[in-house]
């Protein structure tokens, strides 16, 4: 594995990947809100015949941050995977991409006009708006602090989030989640929490969201991953009512990289390879 920080449309994108070129499959890993790529780890122990490649989104982890703190739109994270697709030369790629990180991998997708991403997995995507606790709990927050982005942060490094992280839903995926929080910048998490939440609320096609709609109308193959947490169902009934491919992973978690990777990994890989 390397890593190293990249110029991307003025901003520095820090990248692990492994790639060997030839005829391998690109896979591209996309982490979610106040996540970071560390989330993937495992993703290196995948088969040699796949490359690699897992960014941090900006205002995540150790990429750099907005100049102006307000350029952490769903479109600057999409213009800026555009273009990490295009300095790799990725082509035919296998996309995996985890909550915040399944959202913007089914509009990736959508708008993928030259063909380069030839399947999607969707990990516990948003695209019901009452599993998106996490952000709904930070904004809650945010708006009872009068949207003061220092008490929020605080909020978020040394508050109520920490406690919750670290003692009341201990877990080490938990553990390892909160890791990857302190590092975010405060701004990029809580634009990310309101943006999510608007599209989840946005009007698509009968019962779906705009979010759900784009997904289930994406052309290229695709599958939804989800666990077993009783906060899914609702995500699983959509898929069902609607037709789509889902793959249940026997885990109540919603990092499934992390609590489910023996079962994980070798699910990408079979999928990928098909």
């Amino acid at each position: 594995m390397k890593a190293d920080s990249v110029r991307i449309l003025g901003h520095d994108i820090f990248i692990r990947f492994r790639i060997n070129g030839g005829e391998r499959i690109p896979v591209l890993f996309l982490h979610g809100i106040g996540e970071s790529g560390r989330c993937f780890f495992d993703a290196f122990g995948l088969s040699k015949s796949f490359d690699v490649i897992v960014p941090d989104l900006l205002g995540f982890g150790k990429s750099g941050r907005s100049k102006d703190g307000q350029d952490y739109s769903m479109e600057s994270q999409l213009g800026i995977l555009r273009e990490i697709i295009g300095y790799f030369d990725l082509r035919d790629v296998i996309l995996v991409g985890h909550s915040y990180g399944g959202m913007l991998g089914t509009f990736l997708s959508a708008r993928d006009t030259e063909g380069r991403i030839r399947k999607f997995l969707n990990v516990e995507g948003g695209i019901e708006r009452d599993t998106a606790i996490q952000s709904l709990h930070a904004l809650s927050v945010l708006d009872g602090y009068g949207g003061d982005m220092k008490r929020f942060g605080h909020w978020l490094r040394e508050g109520g989030f920490k406690k919750s992280a670290l003692e009341d839903n201990e877990s080490p995926s938990m553990i390892k989640y909160f890791d990857s929080v302190v590092e975010c910048d405060p701004k990029a998490f809580a634009e990310t929490a309101r943006e999510i939440c608007a599209a989840l609320e946005s009007p698509g096609n009968g019962r779906m969201n705009v979010v759900a709609q784009v997904y289930g109308d994406l052309k290229i193959p695709k599958v939804y991953c989800v666990g077993t947490r009783p906060v899914m169902d609702s995500a699983r009934k959509l898929l069902e009512e609607n037709g789509l491919e889902y793959r249940l992973f026997n885990v109540a978690s919603h990092w499934l990289m992390l609590d489910a990777k023996d079962e994980f990994y070798p699910f990408i890989e079979g999928y990928a390879g098909s």
